[in-house]
């Protein structure tokens, strides 16, 4: 498995996460994951259903406590929720009783920033997502892909350094989601390399995972069975994803998947 050589942002080792059920059985959800995610990398992680993708991104929030071995983010270990960590969730998380723009606002009010120091900051990012002209609308009178933006304008004007996304996309259209998926990069991207948050981004869209990642972790059974570092520059385009690099990760991936079958040519869903 790769590990990154610069000082880890994320860090784990021997994690490990085991539920255990009303009728005295165990749940082994993540088993000794070892992973280290560098300052500002974008890390997709990927995997068949139930193989632990959302529990390592839950632990990684504070949302879980590790049941086995070491979890830190930024140096420290993470002992519940913290405002170094911004999460967008499968589900809309936005109030529905606050306009957009006080939705992303929320977060710096909860950090006392004053009114109209908060509205600026979440004015530019709603400028940013494309949602500048709908700042006052409220949430029921915004479309799905709408409210998805207001999320990651959200987690960006919160100001926090590592944003965790649980196939945030998961649920749109195809269009709607590469429209998405350029604000993201667009907004990571923002500022250049020093100043660029740390991303894991949980996915089980192949494509999205080539498209988005400087690295995709994989995982089955509730362990990183493979570690792909994504070298191709961006943006990457459909014609990127064809180069011969791209199609070679995504058979691999197809393989941890079960769904090979799917890249041979002629071969229906």
């Amino acid at each position: 498995m790769n590990m990154v050589a610069t000082p880890a942002m994320i860090a784990l080792e021997g994690a490990g996460r085991v539920f255990h059920r009303a009728d005295g059985g165990r749940v082994v959800a993540v088993q000794e994951v070892s992973l280290a995610v560098a300052e500002g990398e974008f890390v997709c992680v990927v995997g068949p259903s139930g193989c632990g993708k959302s529990t390592l991104l839950q632990m990684i929030a504070g949302l879980l406590a590790p049941t086995a071995g070491l979890l830190s983010v930024g140096g420290a270990p993470v002992a519940g929720p913290g405002p170094d960590r911004g999460v967008v969730f499968q589900k809309d998380s936005v109030f529905p009783w606050m306009r957009a723009i006080d939705n992303v606002a929320y977060g710096l009010r909860c950090r006392g920033v004053g009114r109209a120091e908060r509205r600026a900051v979440a004015a530019r990012y709603l400028d940013a997502v494309g949602l500048g002209h709908v700042a006052e609308a409220w949430p029921r009178e915004l479309s799905g892909g709408m409210l998805k933006r207001v999320a990651v304008a959200t987690v960006f004007a919160n100001g926090a350094r590592v944003l965790l996304l649980d196939e945030p996309f998961g649920a749109l259209d195809y269009v709607t989601k590469r429209q998405l998926h350029e604000v993201l990069l667009a907004l990571w991207a923002e500022g250049g390399t020093g100043a660029r948050r740390t991303v894991m981004f949980v996915t089980h869209d192949v494509d999205e995972a080539l498209t988005l990642a400087d690295r995709i972790v994989v995982m089955n059974a509730g362990r990183v069975v493979e570690d792909i570092a994504v070298r191709a520059p961006r943006p990457r385009d459909t014609d990127a994803l064809l180069r011969p690099e791209m199609v070679a990760h995504k058979h691999l991936l197809l393989r941890h998947l079960g769904l090979e079958r799917l890249a041979r040519p002629g071969t229906a869903p």
